[in-house]
């Protein structure tokens, strides 16, 4: 069955550190991003009316501080869970321009990163770019936004899709790996992460001859992705086993971290699609990036007005 959130569901989801305790006070930290087209002049107004709803909750500001001139702004405060979560969500109804974090600041330290490719880390469609490279795009880009957009099963549109292209050399897979053009902070993102000393991991339900090179070209720690069967060079129209989907995304979160001795608090996920939403859910920190519907209504933490230098800056790492 295709991975759908029904929306009277994602309507109420809440990240897993709301509880209706009225007595556990703790420190957050918000932290606002503002898009390259928000002057500084507005993006410190949208600044201060964080800050006043802030203080006319009655919660002192502890820590206030810019990251990043006009681009990235942090606010510490101690509140109880659910009023911060009433915070986090009257910030995002009111304001423009800007993408949202708010935290448990015991939380926001993350050890492990975990990124999709396809229209994450990079700005493509990859078998829909292979694709419409041997001229069948439209057949394929077609099947694969019902996939992305949950209105179908993954592992069918998969093999859909990879049959399509049976008979078609395996060189035109290579040669799209070369020429993916990255989402704009998507090299920053895995290199000051790395610094930071999390563990990066690439997981594509793409296939390894785009994934594995892309992978190499940002220094990833490690890469999961399908695999094409293949020929004499030649694609069968057949996939291996096992799939990389919604649910294995989700198994390979829990299976490195647990590896690692941490928790999935511990991690931060990024992706776009319905197929990423297991694991965007699990982590402490799952960020949809320029998210499909579905996605969006997964979780709070969303990258919609900048780059992917957000998630760095809502981890604390620039």
């Amino acid at each position: 069955m295709p991975y759908q959130v029904k929306k009277s569901q994602a309507q109420s989801r809440s990240p897993a550190w709301v509880t209706d305790d009225q007595t556990d006070h703790q420190a957050f930290v918000l932290t606002l991003c503002g898009s390259s087209d928000l002057d500084l002049k507005r993006f410190d107004s949208q600044v201060q009316v964080a800050k006043q709803l802030i203080e006319d909750k009655g919660q002192p500001i502890v820590f206030d501080r810019c990251r990043m001139v006009g681009v990235a702004h942090d606010i510490e405060f101690s509140v109880t869970s659910s009023t911060a979560w009433q915070i986090f969500q009257t910030l995002n109804s009111q304001l423009a321009k800007v993408d949202i974090a708010l935290q448990p600041l015991s939380q926001r330290t993350k050890k492990l990163l975990i990124c999709d490719m396809d229209k994450t880390i990079v700005d493509a469609e990859t078998l829909d770019e292979v694709a419409e490279a041997v001229g069948i795009g439209p057949q394929v880009a077609t099947i694969t936004e019902q996939a992305m957009q949950g209105e179908i099963d993954f592992d069918a549109s998969l093999r859909q899709r990879v049959g399509l292209l049976k008979g078609q050399p395996e060189q035109v897979f290579i040669d799209m790996a070369n020429v993916c053009c990255l989402n704009p902070g998507a090299e920053q993102l895995v290199q000051k992460a790395g610094q930071a000393g999390l563990y990066t991991v690439l997981i594509s339900g793409g296939f390894d001859a785009i994934a594995r090179p892309i992978a190499r070209r940002l220094g990833f720690d490690e890469v999961h992705s399908n695999r094409l069967e293949v020929d004499d060079g030649i694609l069968t129209g057949g996939v291996l086993a096992p799939i990389v989907d919604a649910h294995s995304k989700r198994a390979l979160l829990l299976s490195i971290a647990d590896k690692m001795g941490i928790d999935p608090v511990d991690c931060c996920a990024i992706g776009d699609g319905a197929n990423d939403i297991p694991m965007i859910t699990l982590a402490g920190l799952g960020i949809a990036y320029q998210g499909k519907p579905a996605t969006r209504e997964a979780t709070p933490y969303q990258i919609n007005q900048t780059s992917l230098m957000t998630a760095l800056y809502f981890m604390g790492l620039s």
